[in-house]
């Protein structure tokens, strides 16, 4: 099993696989080494819908230093993981902070990550993981999620297909 330090280094080896049934073995494989990866995915496809208090997208007032080598943040969704699910728990001792405080411990955490795993984390947090990762939705059914936040269809413009 290879380990992995950051969940989009992860969910890149998952998806590299070249059969549904090979990337559903090897997500099955990494999830039973860390306890963030399912919740991970089912908050971030909407399979679960947890009120996080906090504004959709990224913060304006995080300071992302996207010029960070991959492995390098300060730390990790992984180990973040204790602070961030109290967000996902509504009787978490995270909401009784003032909206301000929250964001901003909201905020200290995106800072810490890794810009891809920062990215990683407002898609989840939004339930548009599948926006990041498109290819994770051929996992849905062979992982036993049937509801989940469809992607919007992309819709070809008109230019291109005046041009045919």
């Amino acid at each position: 099993m290879k380990k992995f330090r950051q969940v989009d280094e992860g969910l890149t080896w998952v998806l590299e696989a070249k059969s549904v049934d090979e990337q559903v073995s090897r997500l099955k494989e990494w999830a039973s080494t860390t306890q963030c990866l399912v919740p991970v995915v089912r908050i971030g496809v909407g399979a679960e819908k947890p009120d996080f208090g906090i504004p959709e997208g990224m913060p304006s007032t995080v300071e992302i230093k996207d010029d960070i080598p991959e492995g390098m943040g300060n730390t990790t969704i992984n180990l973040e993981w204790r602070r961030i699910s109290g967000f996902t728990k509504p009787d978490a001792p995270i909401h009784n902070l003032k909206q301000a405080q929250r964001e901003n411990v909201w905020v200290q955490i995106l800072e810490g990550l890794h810009h891809a795993e920062a990215k990683l984390l407002t898609a989840v947090k939004d339930g548009k993981l599948l926006e990041l990762y498109p290819k994770l939705e051929k996992l849905m059914e062979p992982l036993g999620i049937t509801e989940y936040n469809k992607p919007k269809a992309k819709r070809k413009s008109r230019a291109k297909k005046e041009k045919k």
